[in-house]
């Protein structure tokens, strides 16, 4: 008659002990690939909320403009002008009135208004708007417009930092005939007429955004014309 042996007790505990080391080490790796996994979405979630918050904030604040009261070049609430610094040498800036600016443009004595804002893209730096206030010691300039006495008056509202690059949108040429075909090109400068040294309002900017290894666009409309929906032309206040 056969005997049937069991394990001894340095068995017992010694498989124990493999058994733990292996669950422990499950775990361990368990523990780190979910935290992993956790950390890295919400770091990219993070960056698709900026970018799309700032897409959104973009839109809706360029919808608020409307022809300022003072400088009227015309009946465009986009154009583009030179603000107080800049000489003739440089290009000029995309801008735009809002008779109540958003919060995020802080105003010294509370809610700015009547504000003048300007696109502003530097290498580096990202993304910002220039801005005054006609509320502001306004003075003529050699052109006859109203401008700021000092161009350290100037407001600076850093928009977005990781907005590395802008490029420009435009269909068509300037002086193509309504039968031309025209085509999307898009630039990284503003485009300017040779012959007439003005430069063109492009109809969408696209704004390039990078992290890390990550690039994400967002295009932006310029609404140039603001049309009422009973077709009357809109009047400064």
């Amino acid at each position: 008659m056969s005997r049937k042996r069991g394990f001894s007790m340095i068995e017992v505990l010694l498989a124990l002990a493999i058994g733990g080391l292996v669950l422990m080490a499950a775990t361990s790796l368990l523990i780190t690939i979910s935290r992993a996994w956790a950390e890295r979405p919400a770091t990219r979630d993070a960056f698709d909320a900026h970018v799309n918050g700032v897409a959104h904030f973009l839109t809706a604040v360029l919808e608020e403009a409307t022809l300022a009261t003072l400088n009227r070049s015309g009946d465009d609430v986009i154009d583009l002008q030179r603000p107080v610094g800049f000489s003739e040498s440089d290009d000029p800036l995309i801008h735009f009135y809002l008779r109540e600016a958003p919060p995020l443009l802080v105003w010294p004595t509370g809610s700015a208004s009547r504000v003048h804002c300007y696109f502003q893209f530097t290498e580096g730096e990202g993304l910002s708007f220039l801005w005054f206030s006609e509320l502001q010691e306004l003075e003529k300039n050699k052109e006859g417009r109203m401008e700021l006495e000092d161009e350290d008056d100037l407001f600076k509202t850093v928009i977005s930092p990781f907005c590395a690059e802008i490029f420009y949108c435009y269909y068509g040429d300037e002086d193509a005939d309504a039968d031309d075909i025209k085509e999307w090109e898009i630039v990284e400068d503003l485009e300017e007429n040779v012959q007439s040294a003005k430069f063109r309002i492009p109809a969408f900017m696209k704004l390039v955004f990078k992290w890390e290894q990550e690039d994400l666009e967002r295009t932006i409309t310029l609404p140039i014309k603001r049309i009422s929906p009973n077709g009357i032309k809109e009047e400064p206040l």
